[in-house]
């Protein structure tokens, strides 16, 4: 429970210390007073985001510190409120205008969401804005939820985990199928290209080598053709005659023709004859080694891999062997990887079936629970109702079966009211603002005991309710302070009259201050509350019945009339 708050510079509070005790604590104080500075402290106690429109004017920074005694060993808080300190938890928390945020524990810095959690499980606010929350189906949902306590809890926790792993599994699913679709679409035929790549051979600043290579070969081949056309017309081959031929029997024409005597020009003629022949030997034999026939296979080759690896590269949208290289690469990855999903497909596939089947049963196990806790709360609402002056009228809480399993379960949750044995209709079509305030008090009443925090704050959610209504709304908050530390902001005087503890708040000059009142001091205010007159004796003689605790003759009255 909340022992002490500590408020400095929040709203119109300069400076404000309360301390708390057990039971029922109420705080009034006339409109504009500075109540909801205070509720706004506990909110931003509570972890609510702070804005700097909290701060008080002209200052620039304010802070809020709590201490908060018993701390249970089972709560978040524990972590931080040891046995050294009496399990006493030590909580501070300081805004300021530039919206730098700091949070405390035992003066130890801890994040927002640490602190949220740790306090939202020792402080529960209820304000009016709870009948809103109230009309919501996923607000009844979890107050359904929360009766259930944490049997209900780990059963939902449980579910979705389990909800989290099918979702998870069909979001793997689809992702594969879409990225295998994907490199189907992109290597649509790269078993084919990578079968025919296969006996390319390639390699990096292949296909300018093979370019280099064919004009290479192309000029071989043409110096080889026409070396042996010349060499042909020298000898004149196997079938004629050749210029050697013709030139050994003009030269020896010619030397009949001519009168040398002394054999010279023979000689001479015979010597060079002998050189041709010898030259035309040599040019055959270098000529023989060659197949020009073997060079334009190889040439043809070249050109046909050149050919084959440009068709290549338009097919796979690739302008460069390097690309194309890469290309392959990546499609064989990419084999792999659909022959690899096939298996993991099917696997995913299973994996989800039993992820669903489990959900399945999860759900069906989370909706009986809910049907009997329904009927626990049902039963405990409309005992805290009829103590509330609504006899009249039937709480129930209905359950639908959802034809599809969501991570909180199956159903769909709502509360539903019947007044004067009339059909039911869900709370947030009938229900009036009197009504919800009683509903959601007694849906607290309701509430299992470990569901319940250490301390509640109330602010004004008596609003809409008067007379009997009123008082027996205090009655019940009083029954609830029994249970767990009670805070009320109110404008009922009746309510105000049977707390045990009263807290007026009033402005001092431009502060605001909160002031524990004594016994008379309670009587001029709730005088005050009465009649707006703490001096009227009439107002003054009503609230010294309300304190001395007979509020009963107002149901009385309220019940004659």
């Amino acid at each position: 429970m909340i022992e002490e708050v500590t408020i400095r510079n929040v709203g119109g509070v300069a400076s404000a210390a309360l301390r708390l005790e057990k039971g029922l604590t109420v705080i009034t104080g006339e409109s504009g007073a500075g109540k909801s500075s205070l509720v706004r402290s506990l909110e931003l106690l509570g972890g609510k985001r702070s804005q700097s429109a909290f701060l008080r004017s002209g200052e620039e920074e304010g802070s809020v510190e709590a201490v908060l005694s018993g701390v249970s060993g089972d709560r978040a808080g524990s972590a931080y409120a040891g046995t050294d300190d009496g399990f006493v938890l030590f909580a501070r928390r300081t805004f300021s205008r530039n919206g730098r945020n700091r949070t405390y524990f035992q003066d130890r810095a801890v994040p927002l969401s640490t602190f949220s959690t740790v306090m939202n499980e020792e402080m529960r606010i209820q304000s009016q804005f709870a009948q809103i929350e109230l009309l919501d189906p996923k607000r009844q949902m979890e107050i359904l939820d929360f009766c259930g306590g944490v049997e209900v809890s780990n059963l939902k926790e449980a579910l979705s985990g389990t909800f989290a792993g099918a979702v998870e599994c069909d979001r793997s699913l689809r992702a594969a199928k879409s990225r295998e679709q994907e490199l189907k679409t992109r290597f649509r035929d790269g078993e084919a290209i990578l079968t025919a790549a296969k006996g390319l051979k390639l390699a990096p600043g292949c296909e300018n080598e093979w370019e280099s290579q064919i004009r290479t070969l192309s000029l071989r081949v043409d110096r080889m053709k026409k070396a042996r056309d010349n060499l042909l017309r020298m000898t004149g081959g196997a079938a004629g005659q050749g210029l050697l031929d013709l030139l050994e029997s003009s030269g020896l024409e010619l030397l009949r023709c001519l009168e040398n005597d002394e054999g010279g020009l023979p000689k001479l003629f015979n010597e060079g004859l002998e050189r041709l022949q010898a030259f035309s030997r040599e040019a055959a034999r270098m000529t023989a080694g060659q197949s020009v026939e073997e060079m334009e296979r190889e040439q043809d080759l070249l050109e046909k891999r050149g050919g084959l690896l440009r068709k290549l590269k338009r097919a796979s949208g690739t302008t460069s062997v390097e690309d194309f290289l890469e290309w392959c690469d990546e499609a064989k990855r990419a084999s792999e990887w659909i022959r690899e999903q096939e298996r993991n497909l099917a696997e995913l596939t299973e994996k989800g079936r039993v992820f669903r089947k489990e959900a399945a049963g999860l759900a069906a196990e989370l909706r009986s629970l809910r049907a009997a806790t329904a009927s626990r709360l049902e039963r405990d609402v409309n005992r805290h109702l009829a103590d509330l002056a609504m006899e009249d009228c039937r709480f129930s809480v209905r359950l639908t079966e959802l034809e599809k399993i969501r991570s909180t379960g199956a159903d769909d949750v709502f509360f539903t009211l019947s007044t004067g044995g009339k059909g039911e209709t869900p709370v947030n079509k009938t229900a009036s603002g009197g009504e919800l305030s009683r509903i959601l008090l007694a849906l607290q009443l309701s509430l299992p005991e470990s569901s319940l925090p250490p301390t509640l704050v109330f602010d004004e959610v008596e609003a809409g309710l008067g007379g009997r209504a009123a008082v027996l709304a205090g009655y019940k908050l009083q029954e609830l302070s029994r249970r767990c530390q009670v805070i009320l902001v109110t404008h009922e005087a009746t309510i105000a009259a049977l707390a045990e503890h009263h807290y007026l708040v009033r402005k001092n000059g431009e502060s605001v201050e909160a002031v524990k009142l004594g016994k008379e001091e309670r009587a001029a205010e709730i005088a005050r509350m009465l009649s707006g007159d703490a001096g009227l004796p009439e107002a003054m003689e009503h609230a010294k019945k309300l304190l001395s605790g007979r509020p009963e003759y107002l149901i009385s009255a309220d019940s004659k009339n």
